[in-house]
């Protein structure tokens, strides 16, 4: 197996989760600034690909809220992440459309 060639194959999001992973196992004390910039990385990603014609989708926007609410206050890390994933969860089973 090539690695390197295999990490280039890996899609952003994917390799943003790994940094991201790595990052906080080897300093948990940055947890808040590690999961806000993963899904600052999340949401601009979804951006740039509806500003190269494909559609907007609502994760890229619910990520880039969470993000930024994390930034702003660190201490509500959990809810935000609930949330997030709360309604991630519901957009990806169908459940809930915004479109």
């Amino acid at each position: 197996m090539n690695l390197p060639a295999s990490l280039h194959a890996l899609p952003m999001e994917a390799l943003a989760a790994l940094i991201a992973g790595i990052l906080i196992l080897l300093l948990p004390r940055i947890l808040n600034y590690v999961v806000a910039a993963y899904l600052l990385l999340v949401g601009i990603g979804g951006l740039l690909q509806a500003f190269y014609g494909h559609g907007l989708s609502p994760q890229a926007l619910i990520a880039l809220v969470a993000g930024v609410l994390i930034l702003i206050r660190p201490a509500i890390l959990n809810y935000v992440v609930a949330v997030y994933l709360i309604l991630f969860g519901l957009l990806e089973a169908g459940v809930l459309r915004l479109s």
